[in-house]
């Protein structure tokens, strides 16, 4: 009899105790900020191309976020290499942007809607299926610099 509680143990409850720990551990990783984008209008010039789109952010960080920046930033280079490419300087971001944790009880943000000009390669890439690559950052309650990559998915 004791050794079928500890199999039970071993097969049922090992498991979901560490699906809930990963996904406690998720919750407090880096995945703070996801937003659904949408590609509203694209005009191709000979190597640029403007696009409009539309961003709808959504907030995990587990605070409200004020006076935030939203960046659009190359797909073509890593995260962790930052700022590759002039055309990144020179796009203007969202500014002043407030995003409310998103709890069940609030109400959703109103979508971010701008027109970027970015080079022909970058908006290649897009088509194949690489998702557009934004940025957030701001300071957090403590006055500390807080910089993420927010997890890009297409709108329905």
């Amino acid at each position: 009899m004791q050794h079928r509680v500890l199999r039970s143990f071993q097969y049922f409850c090992l498991p979901a105790l560490v699906l809930c720990l990963a996904l406690t551990a998720q919750a407090s990783g880096p995945h703070k900020f996801s937003a659904a984008y949408q590609i509203l209008k694209v005009s191709e010039r000979s190597d640029t191309v403007d696009v409009e789109v539309s961003l709808r952010v959504f907030n995990h960080s587990g605070a409200d976020v004020t006076d935030a920046t939203v960046s659009l930033v190359s797909c073509l280079v890593t995260p962790a290499e930052g700022l590759a490419f002039e055309w990144e300087k020179d796009e203007v971001p969202f500014t002043n942007v407030t995003l409310l944790f998103n709890s069940p009880s609030k109400k959703m943000a109103p979508p971010l809607v701008s027109t970027f000009t970015i080079p022909l390669d970058e908006y290649k890439q897009w088509k194949k299926g690489v998702t557009p690559r934004f940025v957030i950052a701001y300071q957090d309650a403590a006055g500390e610099q807080q910089n993420f990559t927010i997890d890009m998915i297409p709108a329905p």
